[in-house]
């Protein structure tokens, strides 16, 4: 019960959390999309705000960044300008200044490589200018004067004296040796003494650049050093992980031994001293966590999980935050003896699926063997859990859930089809359709009928036989099956888009919205209405008479791509759409649309959308990275707790 009760109470900061960074309170905030899960996934860096020990921010490799105001309980997503665009190496904080942080990047987009800052806690970033475009591996703020700061790129070191304002290099560029820096340390009381750790070995400066050493005695030759840690107590006493382990020297780097830590941790990762315990040291290596109380003599395996930063609470000198690839976000509370996962808000998986019926949702993870798969929930994301996999190593890229019946749930591989009667707790291989290869799209009808579309073709299986349903004008290649109820049901295709009211017996043909048109979904108005509302590359159109024929939609949308498009299954009139990542709302069957929340400012693009029919009240979107994302849509409701009716 008290793990429970932790987890809810670190939703309902989260919530709060929401709610505070959006500048509002909670009631107000009921248009705010909320990030329900499934939580953890991959994370490359941490780091505590020191004067403000609450605030941490941690960020994934691919430049997601979250931050936590509860010491790391609850997480919000926060935008960073070359996320999901840049690969996110470095995270520092200007241990004077409140809020200003420094990010190094980078990039196949020159104009998001180098080193970003933040003056306001991660509201806002700019490129500083100097290394616009270069790729930066590590940063460093010397603790003797944090306004100098080193980078390393891979074309050596540069230093700027100015807290980011200019740069200049210090590191030869004809020494070809110096380059990638991959590691950077700073003297804790001389900012000209510098270590940096290369692709192979480490270099150090004693005067600010002007003269470089190669400072490799006693380490294996070619040995990659991933990080260097300086004792701040001992300055001469250095720390370095490298891919042949983790070396001490006590002279400054002159010369270093390896420390024989536990078989397996052949290859060190990061190496970090603690600052208020004089002798702990971790290591991240091949072999898991590891803590030595002894300065490096006796190592002891803390934690199996893959570590790549650790950042230590100034306030709690039991507390230690760590950034893992395998377990997101993890917290010690006791000195780094037992670790804990805390990843409510933090996501950062590749999800490629979703899926519902009743209130049930289900969720797909691809390329996680590990701790992915497919996950269930219930209560409107309030609780996840990882069900079975449907095979070994099957990489599950579609979901489909029968209408009546949210336990009978079916899951495809890129070749494979899978069914599950109970839950997605076991499953059982289908034959798929003859000849139709890989499978683009499923949609249940009940529990005896499945359509599939493939690039064979549209298919139906009844009981246990397949039959290929030709669409007019021939058979072809089917993208997108969408289902309104009622036996409505839409089919895009390359070609065209088409329509059958009868459960795909038969079809008919929608008319073309614009010259050329990318579809991108189409969905039926519920009943006799006759709406239709199709989203294209070139915006989004209704139509009248069942998509026969077209009108373009503008009232709040413009004339660009709108990527899903989903009618409300119970109130007439009711849809969403998304453009431009933000999703809107209308209520009078497409004439105008406003946006639901402010999800497409912080640079989130949804996937796909949803609305379960046992929680008519919510919106569900899917985002690649991020997970199940919700949001109230019922005008009767201003509570904006995850579990809520």
């Amino acid at each position: 019960m008290r793990r429970e009760s932790n987890r809810n109470a670190a939703i309902r900061a989260l919530l709060i959390s929401v709610a505070i960074l959006a500048g509002t309170n909670c009631l107000d905030a009921r248009a705010d999309w909320v990030a329900t899960g499934p939580f953890g996934g991959v994370a490359e860096v941490i780091r505590v705000a020191p004067k403000q020990p609450n605030l941490v921010l941690a960020g994934s490799a691919n430049g997601l960044l979250y931050q936590s105001l509860d010491g790391g309980q609850s997480w919000v997503h926060r935008y960073f300008p070359a996320q999901l665009a840049a690969t996110l190496h470095a995270l520092e904080a200007d241990p004077r200044h409140r809020g200003t942080w420094y990010a190094g990047t980078e990039s196949n987009n020159p104009r998001l490589a180098g080193v970003h800052k933040s003056e306001d806690g991660g509201a806002t970033w700019k490129l500083l200018p100097g290394l616009t475009g270069k790729a930066i591996w590590a940063l460093a703020v010397s603790p003797a004067n944090p306004d100098i700061i080193a980078a390393g790129a891979a074309d050596g070191v540069f230093l700027s004296r100015d807290a980011g304002a200019s740069w200049a290099r210090i590191s030869p560029e004809a020494n070809t040796d110096l380059r990638p820096v991959v590691s950077l340390a700073f003297h804790p009381a001389d900012a000209d003494v510098i270590y940096a750790g290369t692709t192979h070995l480490p270099w150090r400066t004693r005067d600010g650049g002007a003269n470089w050493e190669s400072i490799h005695s006693g380490m294996l030759d070619d040995s990659d050093v991933f990080s260097i840690a300086v004792d701040s107590r001992n300055p001469a006493t250095v720390f370095a992980s490298a891919c042949s382990g983790v070396y001490r020297s006590g002279d400054g780097g002159g010369s270093w031994k390896r420390a024989a830590t536990p078989p397996g941790a052949f290859r060190a990762y990061l190496v970090a001293l603690d600052p208020g315990r004089p002798g702990v040291v971790f290591a991240a290596t091949s072999a898991g966590l590891l803590r030595s109380m002894d300065g490096g003599v006796r190592w002891q395996r803390v934690s199996q999980h893959a570590v790549k930063s650790i950042a230590f609470d100034p306030a709690n000198a039991s507390k230690i935050y760590f950034a893992s690839v395998t377990g997101g976000v993890l917290v010690s509370r006791d000195g780094g003896t037992t670790l804990a996962d805390s990843n409510i808000g933090f996501s950062n998986r590749n999800f490629a699926a979703i899926a519902g019926s009743g209130r049930v949702l289900y969720i797909s993870t691809v390329y996680e063997p590990a701790n992915g798969g497919i996950f269930r929930t219930g209560d409107d994301g309030l609780h996840w859990r990882r069900m079975a996999s449907p095979g070994v190593n099957e990489n599950i890229v579609r979901l489909a859930a029968v209408p009546e019946d949210p336990d009978h749930v079916y899951a495809a591989g890129y070749r494979s089809l899978f069914s599950s009667t109970d839950g997605a707790r076991t499953w059982a291989m289908q034959a798929g359709p003859p000849g139709g290869g890989h499978i683009a799209a499923l949609l249940p009808l009940s529990r005896e009928s499945l359509l599939v579309g493939t690039a064979a073709g549209l298919f139906r299986r009844t009981g246990g036989s397949w039959k290929a349903i030709e669409l007019p004008g021939g058979r072809r290649s089917v993208e997108l099956l969408q289902s309104s109820g009622g036996g409505a049901v839409t089919a895009v295709t390359a070609a065209g888009a088409f329509r059958s009211e009868n459960g795909g017996a038969s079809w008919a043909a929608c008319g073309e919205p614009a010259a050329n048109a990318v579809w991108y979904g189409l969905t039926l108005e519920p009943g006799p209405a006759g709406g239709a509302l199709a989203a294209t590359a070139q915006g989004l159109f209704r139509s009248t008479d069942r998509c026969a024929s077209w009108v373009p939609v503008r009232g709040g949308l413009a004339q660009a791509t709108v990527s899903a498009v989903v009618f409300h299954p119970q109130r007439a009139g009711e849809a969403l759409a998304t453009q431009f990542g933000t999703t809107f709302r209308t209520t009078d069957g497409g004439l105008t649309w406003q946006p639901l929340g402010d999800v497409g400012r912080n640079g989130a693009y949804p996937s796909a959308l949803l609305i379960l029919p046992g929680a008519p009240q919510r919106a569900f979107a899917l985002f690649p990275r991020r997970g199940v994302l919700s949001a109230w849509i019922d005008p009767q409701q201003g509570n904006t707790s995850i579990g809520g009716n």
